[in-house]
């Protein structure tokens, strides 16, 4: 039974300017929605792109998903019921949209409202989207959810996407229509593109190709392109494991313990495989089950593997989500070990530099491992840091190349799930003292506006106490920015590309997620929501943070959290219903805090309160500073919303 506790009109002085900041933040996002939706999406909701009725190809659905990716938890996080309401319109608009295109082979891009057939790189990405809905609203997507999560369960005859026999998908390409290995047929010839010189080559094996530049001779990209198909269009790879999050998305609407078995097979298989390549995943298998069977026993040259296009970023991302899942679903965040193995392999193989150690993204045959580094501090064959956007010859040590400093997000979250000292130190370990992004706010160049990981931990940890205020005024830099480009904007809408609408989506939600979570983002290339603690507005049986109150999770540790709440409204209480784990699955054990009582003394009070959600009063002008133990993982996690549960 949820236990229900008062501030007993402890007030604040001087309102916590984080708590203000945060307010100002979600206003100014709910006031942003008129101007993009008017300027940028049709009355319909259909977009403006692609600008042609007889666009055929079999990409860019993630982008249109991926321009609206943060809607529906901005609306869980206390965003405006128009989020929500436009959150579901754009993903139905957007399905119908584009299930009218076609692939270039005859059928549509979507069928049956789910993907076709593409990788789960992207389909990670544009599925974001579906996934915050659940947040949103925990029923509306249910029938679609289970669907979709049939697709990988052999339970739609028309997608033989998995061999559960060998725990394997069969293609990288996979979806609503099974297996596409069609799709690398336009792979042949490989041609010359303006992104490509970015990634280096998939293999150094193939004649006459030496650098990148080298695919502009037709008889080297049609020799590649040839050589591709071969080796990449079948078979298992990492990034499939992405789709655990569909399946386990599945789960959170139902419970059915299908779901759960079948994510725990998955990422057991890939452990397997792992332990089996002396610690490192491999990026392929063949249908046989065999490691290396289309690429001559290696256990690299996978699509989306170790050689090409972004090694450890896309395997990595994949790793993270699945590792996670297996940890909410399993109740046991020991889980996380999978992917702290291959943050250790990968670590134990740096090169130090200017005090930072740069690790491997890459792996690949010896040759000339030369190409355009749009990223920043990776070691050139001199052990010199690249230069940027400009050609490099990389540094290749026993078959590992683009060394750079790790991402702080995978230990992040790493760290966000078990709470061990040694995984914090892991991050500290692994900091990047170029740009000492631990201790100051920097602007970086994601999808998702974030990237503040480093800087978010250290807060945690006392070492940066203004992490709040200056991740929230960053925010609303952000937003601002976005706006008066909106305003400033004449671009012909015929010009647009695929990611128009991404680059002018003004909501950015990771100073919220952190600050009043306890959370990371979500992985990009998708991973779900791995929270602390989520808010519910009883009184308007809505998910978020009630009006006027803001929430800071001051401190995390394996035992429970530090959580301030505020009432800014000088004259309304308000009440807030706060739930341990974005899906209930955390049970709170006990709460210390302050209350006034009747003859205005205040005396600390300790209460029991062994249940996943805790109703709180806030006073008008109130603060309340919670001590809250916790045990994690000990409830299945649901979507169901706490009136859900009494219906």
């Amino acid at each position: 039974m949820d236990l229900s506790i008062a501030t007993g009109n402890i007030g604040w002085e001087t309102p916590p300017v984080w708590a203000l900041l945060e307010r100002q933040l979600i206003e100014r996002m709910n006031e942003s929605i008129g101007p993009v939706m008017e300027k940028y999406v049709n009355p319909d909701g259909s977009l403006m792109w692609p600008t042609s009725a007889d666009y055929a190809a079999i990409g860019s659905l993630d982008d249109a998903y991926e321009s609206f990716h943060n809607w529906p938890l901005f609306y869980a996080l206390g965003g405006d019921e128009a989020f929500k309401t436009l959150s579901i319109r754009q993903w139905e608009a957007i399905t119908a949209q584009f299930a009218r295109y076609d692939t270039g082979f005859g059928h549509p891009k979507i069928v049956g409202e789910y993907e076709q057939g593409y990788d789960w790189m992207h389909q990670g990405e544009g599925y974001q989207l579906f996934y915050g809905l659940g947040l949103a609203d925990s029923r509306i997507m249910k029938e679609r959810a289970v669907r979709f999560a049939g697709l990988y369960m052999n339970e739609n005859p028309e997608a033989p996407n998995y061999d559960d026999r060998r725990r394997l998908m069969r293609a990288p390409h996979v979806g609503s229509m099974g297996p596409r290995y069609d799709n690398f047929d336009p792979f042949i010839p490989w041609e010359e593109a303006e992104w490509k010189v970015y990634y280096g080559l998939p293999f150094h094996d193939v004649e006459g190709a030496t650098t990148i530049r080298d695919i502009r001779d037709p008889g080297v990209a049609d020799r590649m392109g040839r050589v591709m198909k071969e080796r990449m269009s079948r078979g298992d790879v990492p990034v499939n494991l992405a789709a655990t999050s569909l399946v386990t998305n599945a789960y959170l609407y139902t419970g059915d313990p299908k779901y759960k078995a079948w994510v725990k097979d998955y990422v057991e298989a890939w452990q397997t495989r792992a332990e089996r390549n002396d610690g490192i995943i491999p990026d392929n298998v063949g249908q046989s089950g065999e490691v290396g069977q289309y690429t001559s026993g290696k256990w690299y040259g996978g699509y989306y593997g170790w050689t090409w296009p972004h090694g450890w970023r896309s395997i990595g991302d994949a790793v993270t989500a699945a590792s996670e899942n297996a940890s909410l679903l399993r109740h046991d965040p020991t889980c996380m070990e999978f992917l702290r193995s291959q943050l250790d392999m990968l670590a134990a193989r740096g090169v130090e530099k200017n005090g930072t150690l740069h690790v491997p993204y890459k792996y690949g045959d010896r040759g000339v491992h030369e190409y355009k580094l749009h990223l920043r501090h990776v070691l050139t064959d001199q052990l010199e840091l690249g230069r940027h956007l400009a050609y490099n010859t990389l540094l290749w040590k026993e078959g590992w190349f683009e060394f750079q400093p790790m991402k702080p997000y995978y230990l992040a979250h790493l760290w966000a799930m078990t709470n061990d000292p040694a995984d914090l130190a892991r991050m500290v370990r692994l900091r990047n003292h170029h740009i000492k992004d631990w201790e100051q706010v920097l602007a970086f160049p994601e999808k998702h506006q974030g990237g503040h990981d480093a800087a978010w931990i250290a807060y945690l940890q006392g070492d940066f106490p203004r992490y709040p205020e200056e991740i929230l005024l960053h925010n609303l830099e952000q937003v601002a920015k976005r706006l008066a480009f909106v305003r400033q904007d004449e671009q012909d809408p015929r010009t647009y590309d695929d990611s128009y609408l991404q680059r002018r989506n003004p909501i950015t939600v990771e100073g919220l997620v952190q600050l009043t979570m306890g959370a990371p983002l979500p992985v990009y290339n998708g991973g779900l929501l791995m929270a602390r603690v989520r808010y519910f507005d009883p009184e308007r049986k809505r998910p978020g943070l009630p009006a006027d109150v803001g929430a800071l999770v001051q401190s995390l540790d394996k035992d429970g959290l530090q959580l301030i709440l505020v009432n800014l409204h000088t004259a309304e209480p308000r009440t807030l219903v706060v739930q341990a784990g974005a899906y209930g699955e955390h049970r709170f054990t006990r709460v210390r805090f302050e209350s006034r009582d009747g003859d205005g003394s205040v005396r600390q009070r300790h209460l029991d309160v062994g249940a996943s959600r805790l109703t709180v009063h806030l006073c008008p002008g109130s603060l309340i500073e919670l001590n809250l133990g916790m045990e994690r993982f000990a409830n299945e996690p649901t979507y169901r919303h706490p009136w859900e549960e009494e219906e």
